[in-house]
């Protein structure tokens, strides 16, 4: 079942994708890859938000922020600073295309000719991961994501094969591995006290238009236990709204 979610006189309420009657506005609670299995009609809603727009949820965009090809024309998009600022945040990012380099060749930061090479990495080596883009059903949740300091080499190397295998269908990016930094955060528990849980924390941003401008207006802090290097919406998570401190 699918569920949407509208705002009607102040109070957010939940309705059955299949049912809701008279769509105006909504807030989606689906991913796109599942848009084949949605009634159409949800697409005359007058507004959907997040809007179904594709390129605002492709992964891939990391890579190609890092395409050599393509520095000068970030450079002018996005004006020298904000390029040399998006650089100290998007961690190095590789699209895993499976097309055969000259013998000369090598991959920029990786220093390798093919990329099965990568199966053959030390342990220290596969501080990497590896995450599907595009739209699958494996996309949400670290369902299509592979740490490769975790993995044995077996495991690693079929990872890997399997990312070069969906390249026409389904493109994987490879990335170097960050571990989010520990915090400590309180929380209700089951019994309604409160407890400390110390772990890592993933802030979703939510940006609004405004008198035709996108600004930020808060975000969804995840936060799970320390031994987890995944971080997404499990049940051991606390997931917290935040909003934007006044300037």
């Amino acid at each position: 079942m699918h569920y949407l979610a509208r705002a009607t006189g102040g109070a957010l309420r939940i309705h059955d994708a299949e049912a809701a009657p008279n769509l105006a506005a909504y807030y989606r609670f689906f991913e796109l890859f599942d848009l084949p299995n949605l009634p159409a009609r949800l697409l005359d809603a007058a507004s959907i938000s997040p809007p179904i727009k594709a390129f605002i949820e492709e992964k891939m965009w990391f890579a190609l922020f890092w395409l050599h090809p393509l520095r000068e024309t970030w450079r002018r998009e996005l004006s020298e600073r904000h390029f040399l600022e998006l650089q100290k945040h998007i961690p190095m990012t590789w699209l895993l295309d499976p097309t055969p380099l000259p013998h000369h060749a090598v991959l920029p930061g990786l220093e390798i000719n093919d990329w099965r090479e990568l199966a053959h990495f030390s342990q220290k080596q596969r501080d990497l991961v590896l995450k599907i883009s595009g739209f699958s059903d494996i996309g949400w949740g670290s369902r299509g994501v592979h740490i490769g300091s975790d993995l044995a080499h077996p495991e690693w190397q079929a990872a890997v094969e399997r990312a070069l295998n969906d390249f026409p269908h389904h493109p994987w990016l490879l990335q170097r591995f960050h571990k989010g930094r520990l915090v400590e955060q309180p929380y209700f528990n089951a019994a309604g006290a409160v407890e400390t849980m110390r772990g890592r924390v993933r802030l979703c941003p939510y940006y609004f238009i405004l008198n035709g401008r996108a600004e930020l207006r808060g975000a969804l802090a995840t936060i799970v236990p320390a031994d987890k290097k995944l971080v997404h919406g499990m049940k051991d998570a606390i997931l917290a709204p935040t909003a934007v401190a006044p300037s």
